[in-house]
């Protein structure tokens, strides 16, 4: 018998802590919406395993390590089978050390203390349920973001109707999946996995971003508060800015026409959901280190001469991947001197972080990537499953930064422009891909 129970708290910060998500901190002036944590645990004989879900920018290890070690004293032992990500809106606060910003220490605590709860109340909320699925590719938010310039080199958000963009660098995913829970003759929980960028508000309020509009879209269209789990596919290089035109793209107006649309799709997707039997869930795990780039000497002097030609560059405010079109400014300044302290703290040295896959038979299966990882991850990950629908989790189970596929190295962009805590190695892509297939490849003893 399958078991599914559903938790869910609040973690919206106090007014002036910093939100994460630019290139420099900007202390929050008030609240458009609720920051949430939401859990779902599934439990089949005595599998017990989950997804816990963040309205933050990422996790950190540490984080994520603590949190375990809040479930395992509050009396679970399963905290090793969960999934722990995060739906990157880029209105939260720091959850980890990022560009010279520390997180709020009491921030934090609640947030550790907050996922605990919806853990445990999950846990107690465990009754009979049904799994339901169903997909659609037609994803009309999503574009790449990086785009082909006359010049021959990639450039990361051009600017919309830009004269010089000749074309999109890549591909972009349009799947979205959606796993319903049915119990009590209703749906209690919707799972949604869709490939885009979480950056849609641009301002200084905190927010969950589009997925949080999402949710209340999809609340007032089904009657009542059914929690929905927002699970990031592979969108590093995607976000929903169609440069075609000249529409404005960074405003809490456009977060809400990005959540409603995506609610009409889900649901849509929600009138033909097909049952999905299941005689046995499974987990699997792996470690996989991660290399941070190596830094030459000549890339370091590369960085210096452009610190002392920009000078003192000042921002007239908030510093977005946007301002890299400008050339140089204090963007172009800010990574630089990324790239001299990733040179002292980062360059050669390695971390580990953990995969984790759920799989339903071999009808589903969940799949953690640590970073942001290109689309191009994603499909490939997808065409290479002997499951009939994966399902990849960005920035699940810590966080890499931005894992761009190898050709992109060479062609320009800032996704590969090393970062103190990002700028993992340039193999990592084609590594990722034959961990996780290797993963869900992997044979599981059935459950008795």
């Amino acid at each position: 018998m399958l078991q599914v129970g559903i938790g869910r708290e609040v973690i919206t910060p106090s007014r002036g802590i910093p939100l994460c998500g630019y290139f420099n901190p900007r202390p929050n002036t008030g609240i458009l919406d609720d920051l949430f944590v939401r859990t779902v645990i599934f439990k089949q004989n005595n599998v017990v395993s989950g997804l816990v879900v963040f309205d933050l920018a990422f996790l950190g290890t540490d984080t994520i390590e603590k949190i375990k070690a809040g479930i395992k004293a509050a009396g679970m032992n399963f905290g090793g089978n969960l999934i722990f990500s995060a739906t990157h809106t880029h209105s939260g606060p720091y959850p980890d050390f990022l560009f010279g910003v520390k997180p709020d220490p009491k921030y934090m605590e609640l947030v550790k203390d907050k996922a605990v709860s919806s853990v445990k109340q999950a846990y107690a909320n465990l009754s009979q349920a049904e799994l339901m699925t169903g997909s659609v590719k037609n994803n009309p938010l999503a574009f790449n973001r990086r785009y082909w310039m006359k010049n021959g080199k990639v450039l990361t958000n051009p600017g919309k109707l830009n004269p010089d963009i000749v074309k999109p660098e890549g591909p972009v995913d349009t799947e979205i999946s959606v796993l319903a829970v049915k119990q009590d003759g209703r749906i209690s929980a919707i799972i949604a996995n869709i490939v885009n960028h979480t950056d849609t508000i641009g301002n200084d309020f905190v927010s969950a971003d589009w997925p949080g509009r999402m949710e209340r879209a999809i609340q007032n269209a089904i009657g009542y508060d059914v929690p929905v789990l927002t699970l990031i596919g592979c969108s590093g290089n995607i976000n929903h800015i169609d440069v075609s035109n000249g529409d404005e793209y960074y405003s809490y107006a456009e977060t809400c026409r990005v959540g409603t649309t995506y609610a009409g799709i889900i649901g849509g997707i929600l009138k033909k959901l097909k049952k999905l039997p299941v005689a046995r869930i499974a987990v699997s795990s792996t470690k996989l280190d991660i290399p941070y780039r190596t830094i030459s000497d000549v890339e370091v002097k590369n960085a210096k001469a452009t610190l002392a030609r920009i000078g003192n560059a000042a921002s007239d405010g908030n510093l977005t991947s946007e301002g890299i079109a400008t050339g140089d400014g204090p963007v172009a300044k800010f990574f630089a001197e990324q790239l001299v302290e990733y040179k002292k703290v980062c360059s050669g040295k390695s971390r580990r972080f953990t995969l984790l896959s759920i799989k339903f038979d071999d009808a589903l299966a969940f799949i953690s990537i640590p970073g942001e990882a290109f689309t191009e991850i994603g499909l490939e990950i997808k065409k290479r499953s002997h499951f009939k629908k994966t399902l990849p989790i960005s920035l699940a189970m810590g966080e890499c930064g931005y894992i761009s596929m190898p050709e992109c190295f060479s062609r320009g962009g800032y996704e590969i422009l090393p970062v103190t805590g990002g700028g993992p190695r340039e193999d990592t892509a084609k590594r990722i891909i034959a961990a996780c297939i290797e993963l869900l490849n992997k044979v599981i003893a059935k459950v008795p």
